[in-house]
């Protein structure tokens, strides 16, 4: 039969051995059994997971949209040239929008062939800040790297988040063809 004493005694022994807690650590090659000893020495249990599994190699729920099909965008399009970069908002279909712009450009630099046109077509007035931008420096406009730079449903925020991504390209050193 134990005594008093020794049931204190067993009980002592139990708290100092008992867990600290569990720590889920990926598991690593030879890493991770030395990080799992260490962690013993101090009453700390360790479990390991793989971090690389089939599942997350294989498995991708969603397909990719297409950058073009997107609607509600602020998106950005460079110059060949030069440094501006125009930054527009569509609520419509990035691609769309980028179709309309390119056909103006086009329009517009098809009908410029001497001075006195180019002259003109600089006093009208276009649809686009691109079109002028290409008119005035005779520049081309960088269509495959254009890309949107944030969705957003709302028009008023949208056109908020426009207006910062123009403010962040001239704080940056950019200037632009607004």
């Amino acid at each position: 039969m134990d005594t008093p004493k020794q049931k204190k005694k067993a009980v002592k022994k139990d708290e100092t051995t008992k867990s600290k807690g569990l720590v889920v650590i990926p598991y690593v090659e030879g890493v991770s059994e030395r990080i799992a000893r260490t962690l013993k020495s101090y009453n700390i249990s360790a479990a390991m997971k793989p971090h690389c599994t089939l599942r997350n190699m294989l498995v991708h729920p969603k397909d990719k949209r297409d950058p073009l099909n997107t609607t509600e965008v602020v998106y950005s399009i460079p110059c060949k040239n030069c440094n501006e970069t125009y930054v527009g908002e569509t609520g419509r279909k990035f691609g769309k929008r980028l179709e309309e712009h390119r056909a103006e450009a086009d329009k517009a630099c098809v009908n410029v062939r001497t001075r006195a046109n180019r002259k003109a077509s600089q006093s009208a007035t276009n649809k686009s800040v691109i079109t002028d931008h290409v008119l005035e420096k005779d520049h081309i406009i960088d269509w495959e790297e254009a890309k949107i730079l944030g969705k957003e449903a709302d028009r008023y925020k949208r056109w908020i988040k426009e207006a910062v991504k123009i403010r962040q390209q001239v704080f940056f050193g950019f200037t632009l063809c607004i």
